[in-house]
């Protein structure tokens, strides 16, 4: 039963030894020999038509018996020019040299008269093709100009430019036809169809020849060299033989004979010039030769071309820059600085959406927030991709793709706004990046047959067989953005350098206003010390003078007398509560706190001891539901916390019987209502049955010295509990809120961040 497609090992192709196939083509005649001693070591077994002797004959002699002494030093001289025209066994050849597996290897192809002829005018036709090139303005033109000048040249029915894409996928951009011959014009092809040795190939001999693909191969004498046991390499020579899968490949698509010329742009492969014809058809390595040196101009053009674009794109993305760090520079924040300005960002590389991460944390609660800009995924999905990246082994500074779904699968819904990402890094240690964004670009690509299909299996037999089809097959590309250019690469890092030295500026600031503030406040810390003493001690003075003065003196007064002398004992005892609460509250922006482990169970207990006089006193029953969990904060500041909701809730109750419960809800745990209001692996709640607080003032009980009451009414108080509990709470990096309308209870909630960053 025949393999289905994806059972196929294609590595076989690539796996394929096509510079050791161990033979030559049969229209020319390959001779190797020791470079020192000349001695004749490997012929091929058709040199006796030409050269009037058996291979075995041949074998043992010096290389003269084959080229004349002057003959052979031109060859040697000229070798790494072109062909030299030579006589070898009375007929005149051209000859082309190199070196392999320490031998010399000479090859030699009969010239007829009529393509002698044609050679000594190829050099003209170079000069006459070249010239006009040079004038030739657009890569289009300048292919198609090249195409049209090689079909002059060797006379092929069809002359097609493919060029390689990023995955070696191959497409025709330019082609020269024939008349009634079918166009391939914007077909592509797959990777498969040019493997990978067969690329290196193309790298190392630009010039390839298949004169007849019906032709059978000639082989070596010997067939492996003595000291290898392997076929003589044969990668630089023009005669090589072909590879009977790509004979095949050939003769599917109906072609007789074959010529491609590698086009090598900065000495890496960026296309050939594929020649098809239609029958077998020899083509002069002095031909041969004058294609490539157009291809070499192609190539020159190109790059002119090329850098000529990406200098115009480089100064209007230097521009872009220069402005875009100017206007980082303004505005009273980075971020605010960076949203501002989002419009040149997105247009630096041409993005559709930016994402700039620049916290430490990824944490929604620790975290700097993400600054979105454009189109782009939503908060949670960006933090999620930077998790990624910031996860990935070896992961490199930048990152590009055009397809985010295979580096990301979670955004594979997202096409509409992310199919292609281009990240920087920031900073090595922390999860700080930029994201650029594009969207998905649908389109159709025209394959010369099924890409899904690239080759057969014969039965029975592990050989694959080249596809036998080569009708336009539409594929419809779906979930891709337009690739990422170098370009675009090279604007992301510039920027990334640039917001670097930004940051840097912006830390030099902070930090002198960071010295200046610590100055600020060391000298407030100096006064406060100062003004609380210089206030503390006339209140205290006021608060003993009116009890001595009431103590000795009290009976004698009348009783208008002795309330108002209380009254200013009271006053001075209320003043100097709220001159602690006032001091308290202002140190807790200066502290710094101790986390660790706290069993939360145990530190409730201590609040609970603490507050005992007045839960005593009010007689309120302590509900504990269960045991409360272990969690990190600073011990001595969360039960400062709890004691104030505590002391909160046994106060405000007037209908027995008084109660006030304790509890949390963990992970996992199903919150409803007020409970889930804030998402943490732990929401914490004091819970009592009291008067109650109308929803108008949920967050005014959260400010200094706020009460709702009457000073003296429900015990008291300065109003500086809650509003000091949230400050601690936040702090920890969690909230603090109420639930509650009036004669319902109230039930206070807070959350803990996850610890220090």
């Amino acid at each position: 039963m025949p393999h289905s497609p994806p059972d196929l090992d294609l590595g076989q192709c690539d796996r394929e030894p096509i510079h050791l196939l161990g033979g030559i083509q049969p229209h020319g005649v390959l001779v190797a020999f020791h470079p020192e001693t000349l001695r004749i070591e490997v012929v091929s077994g058709n040199a006796e038509p030409l050269l009037g002797q058996p291979p075995s004959a041949l074998r043992g002699q010096s290389i003269t018996a084959v080229l004349d002494e002057a003959a052979l030093r031109r060859v040697r001289a000229q070798s790494l020019i072109g062909p030299v025209a030579v006589q070898a066994g009375g007929r005149a050849c051209s000859a082309l040299l190199h070196a392999s597996d320490g031998l010399q290897v000479l090859e030699l192809e009969p010239l007829t008269e009529a393509m002698a002829q044609a050679d000594e005018a190829a050099l003209s036709a170079i000069h006459a093709l070249v010239s006009p090139l040079g004038q030739v303005r657009g890569a289009s033109s300048l292919l198609q100009r090249a195409a049209d000048g090689v079909r002059a040249l060797i006379g092929f029915d069809r002359v097609m430019v493919y060029r390689f894409h990023a995955d070696w996928h191959g497409e025709v951009v330019a082609e020269s036809l024939a008349e009634g011959v079918e166009s391939f014009m914007g077909l592509h092809y797959p990777a498969s169809d040019i493997p990978v040795q067969a690329r290196a190939l193309y790298r190392r001999n630009p010039l390839r020849l298949i004169a007849d693909v019906q032709a059978r191969p000639v082989g070596m004498v010997p067939p492996t060299l003595p000291g290898t046991g392997q076929p003589l390499d044969l990668s630089g020579a023009a005669l090589r033989s072909v590879s009977e899968i790509h004979l095949e490949y050939l003769r599917n698509m109906g072609v007789g004979a074959s010529f491609s010329v590698s086009l090598l742009k900065d000495g890496e492969l960026w296309g050939l010039m594929a020649c098809h014809h239609h029958a077998p058809r020899l083509v002069s390595a002095a031909r041969r030769q004058a294609c490539e040196v157009l291809a070499r101009m192609l190539a020159l053009q190109l790059g002119a071309e090329e850098r000529g674009a990406d200098a115009t794109a480089h100064a209007r993305r230097a521009t872009l820059l220069a402005r875009l760090v100017s206007g980082l520079g303004e505005g009273t924040s980075l971020p605010a600085a960076l949203k501002a300005n989002g419009a040149l960002l997105m247009e630096l590389t041409g993005a559709t959406g930016v994402a700039l991460l620049l916290g430490e944390s990824l944490e929604l609660e620790q975290g700097e927030q993400p600054v979105l800009l454009g189109r782009t995924p939503s908060r949670e999905e960006v933090l999620a991709l930077a998790s990624r990246l910031a996860e990935m082994p070896g992961a490199s500074t930048t990152v590009h793709t055009e397809r985010l779904e295979t580096l990301h699968p979670p955004l594979a819904g997202r096409a509409d706004v992310a199919a292609g990402l281009l990240s920087v890094r920031l900073d090595p240690q922390a999860p700080r990046f930029v994201f650029w964004f594009r969207p998905e670009v649908a389109r159709t690509v025209a394959w010369a047959g099924n890409p899904n299909k690239p080759a057969r299996p014969e039965p029975g037999h592990t050989r694959l067989h080249p596809r036998a089809s080569f009708e336009a097959w539409r594929e419809e590309v779906r979930g891709a953005s337009v690739p990422w250019s170098s370009a675009d690469v090279e604007a992301a890092e510039s920027f990334q350098g640039a917001l670097v030295g930004v940051v840097l500026r912006h830390a030099v600031e902070l930090s002198r206003v960071s010295r200046a503030l610590a100055r600020s406040n060391a000298e407030l810390e100096s006064f406060s010390g100062t003004v609380g003493h210089d206030l503390r001690e006339p209140l205290r003075g006021i608060q003993q003078y009116t009890s001595f003065f009431l103590e000795d003196h009290g009976a004698s007064l009348a009783n208008d007398s002795r309330e108002q002398l209380q009254a200013v004992g009271w006053l001075a005892r209320r003043a100097q509560s709220l001159l602690e609460d006032l001091f308290e509250y202002s140190r807790l922006g200066r502290i710094e706190l101790a986390w660790h482990e706290v069993d939360m169970h145990a530190l409730v207990e201590e609040a609970l001891a603490v507050v005992s006089p007045r839960l005593v006193e009010g007689k309120v029953e302590v509900r504990q539901p269960r045991r409360l969990p272990r969690v990190a904060c600073d011990d001595v500041r969360i039960r400062q916390v709890w004691e104030n909701l505590l002391s909160n809730a046994a106060k405000y109750q007037a209908q027995t019987p008084h109660w006030v419960e304790l509890g949390y809800f963990g992970p996992g745990e199903e919150r409803t209502g007020a409970a889930a209001r804030h998402d943490a692996p732990y929401v914490f709640f004091v819970k009592d049955p009291g008067i109650g607080i109308a929803s108008r003032f949920h967050e005014a009980i959260f400010d200094m010295f706020r009460r709702l009451h009457p000073v003296q009414a429900y015990g008291g108080g300065t109003g500086a509990g809650l509003a000091i509990a949230r400050r601690l709470v936040r702090l920890h990096g969690g909230e603090l809120w109420v639930d509650s309308s009036p004669g319902q209870g109230a039930t206070f909630y807070f959350t803990l961040g996850r610890g220090p960053a």
